[in-house]
């Protein structure tokens, strides 16, 4: 018995038979509390160096702890809201992560330099994709509705017939963040300022007259044709520049294809289709 006694193996017992007592009457679980919340020294610095500034002279440490206690109370309410499940099922959270995702895989490598030899080869692959379109330089005036009123219609054919008689333009027209003249613009930046009608008018009518009013999502517009140039397919040498910012667009395309597929081979999909859905497109 007294060698019994002398055994570490039974102190080693016995001294955690009585740690675990003490434990459990503590109420101690087990249980691993939660992960502690961290303030790094270079966000503090960051807030000491704001109100210095803001202050003009050092913080105290209460005024430093009431600045660092936003950031703690937000880590505080973000991890309860992910204890209650709050992120669950809810479509901002969903598209937030999302994007962050997204940000996080996709271009994250500049594409290979590539040779004179390749840009070529893709340029001739398919050339209409730098199609030089059509393009304007005109003279705009604008007649604003809520300035003019009723006399709107009546003030825009009078500068209408001035101009005609070779007024100066710069004496009409209100207001307006559109430039007065729009300087080699394609169609489609046209119509998505001017509407339609004016579109058309501006590649269709003689230079050097001022004609209209044609109506925009603004108001009334007298318009006057500089010049204009027809669609044309350019050279390689003269667009290669468009050709290299195209080409690397594609290669991080790609890239960001061959990511994304590589990530969605680890997951199991199964999709329930509905009966009618025909099994091959058409």
């Amino acid at each position: 018995m007294p060698s019994l006694l002398k055994d570490p193996l039974l102190h080693f017992v016995v001294l955690g038979g009585a740690l675990f007592a003490v434990s459990y009457w503590q109420g101690d679980t087990g249980e691993a509390g939660p992960e502690p919340i961290f303030i790094s020294a270079e966000q503090v610095e960051q807030l000491r160096q704001s109100a210095l500034l803001f202050n003009g002279r050092e913080p105290s440490r209460e005024e430093l702890a009431a600045l660092v206690e936003p950031a703690i109370r937000d880590e505080v309410m973000y991890r309860e809201a992910l204890a209650l499940g709050l992120d669950v099922n809810d479509d901002e959270v969903r598209t937030r992560l999302i994007e962050k995702m997204r940000y996080l895989t996709e271009d994250l490598a500049d594409p290979e330099p590539a040779s004179d030899e390749e840009l070529r080869v893709f340029f001739d692959a398919d050339p209409a994709r730098f199609l030089i379109p059509a393009l304007v330089t005109f003279d705009q005036l604008y007649f604003s509705p809520s300035e003019r009123g009723d006399a709107l219609r009546a003030d825009v054919d009078a500068a209408l017939e001035e101009l005609a008689g070779g007024a100066d333009p710069e004496s009409f027209g209100d207001r307006t963040p559109l430039r007065f003249q729009m300087d080699d613009a394609p169609g489609e930046q046209v119509q998505v300022l001017f509407g339609a009608a004016l579109t058309d008018a501006v590649f269709t009518m003689q230079s050097g007259e001022w004609a209209g009013p044609f109506e925009s999502d603004f108001g009334l517009h007298l318009v006057r044709v500089v010049s204009r140039s027809e669609a044309r397919q350019p050279a390689f040498d003269e667009v290669r520049d468009a050709v290299l910012a195209r080409y690397a667009e594609d290669q991080r395309n790609r890239a960001n294809d061959a990511n994304y597929a590589e990530i969605r081979a680890r997951y199991a999909i199964v999709v329930d289709w509905p009966a009618d859905a025909a099994e091959e497109s058409p």
